[in-house]
């Protein structure tokens, strides 16, 4: 699947993420963003299987164990 998505492992963006979406897998996470015309990035926590998806831009976090997608 090609996208305009650049990765960051170990990052988030903390806020702005209203939609949760509960055992998920990183794949379903990624589509679910390009899906939403609101999503601008996703994070994906791969321990506990949650992916937030993220309408708003902020500063990004050094995280351990999530996986951040942004357009």
């Amino acid at each position: 699947m090609r996208s305009d998505f650049t990765s960051f492992s170990g990052m988030d963006l903390p806020g702005g993420d209203p939609k949760q979406i509960r055992n998920s897998t990183y794949r379903r996470c990624f589509t679910a963003c390009i899906g939403d015309n609101f999503c601008k990035a996703f994070a994906f926590v791969a321990k506990i299987r949650e992916c937030w998806l993220n309408e708003m831009l902020g500063r990004p976090k050094a995280t351990k164990g999530v996986e951040l997608g942004v357009k």
